[in-house]
């Protein structure tokens, strides 16, 4: 592994952590958000809105975002070794994710059941939490190379 010196960028490691603390973080915001609001509403059919919120969260992870972490992730292999820290997702990545704080605002205000808005939370959160196990190994992975 290279060092860095201050101001030149940062180890390939560090921007695989950084993606994984990302995805863990938002998407443990999320889905917490999502069941908190939903818990607060009189619905009597919130259990439902939950356990399909959580499965369809999952399979989203598992159809969608485990080949987005991977291509993450190999973005940031082939990187050089002290390239600049927010470079560890394209400028497409970070375009779609102010896209999707943007749409997570118009879901919020529009006027959409509140059960099913704060199921897309739930649904969002678990599965960027699910699929940052994958970024979270492969950090593992290359700890132990170090």
């Amino acid at each position: 592994m290279h060092g860095n010196t201050p101001g030149s960028g940062s180890t390939q490691r560090q921007q695989v952590f950084l993606a994984a603390m990302m995805w863990s973080i938002v998407g443990l915001f999320l889905f917490a958000r999502g069941i908190v609001n939903i818990f607060l509403l009189d619905d009597s059919l919130k259990y439902l809105w939950m356990a399909l919120a959580l499965v369809a969260g999952l399979v989203k992870a598992k159809i969608v975002l485990a080949k987005t972490a991977d291509r993450i992730v190999a973005r940031i292999f082939k990187r050089p070794p002290d390239a600049s820290l927010w470079g560890f997702l394209s400028t497409r990545s970070w375009v779609l994710i102010v896209l999707m704080i943007a749409m997570g605002k118009l879901l919020r205000a529009s006027p959409l059941p509140r059960s099913l808005v704060w199921s897309v939370y739930i649904a969002i959160g678990a599965a960027l939490f699910s699929s940052s196990k994958i970024i979270w190994d492969k950090w593992r992975c290359y700890r132990q190379v170090d």
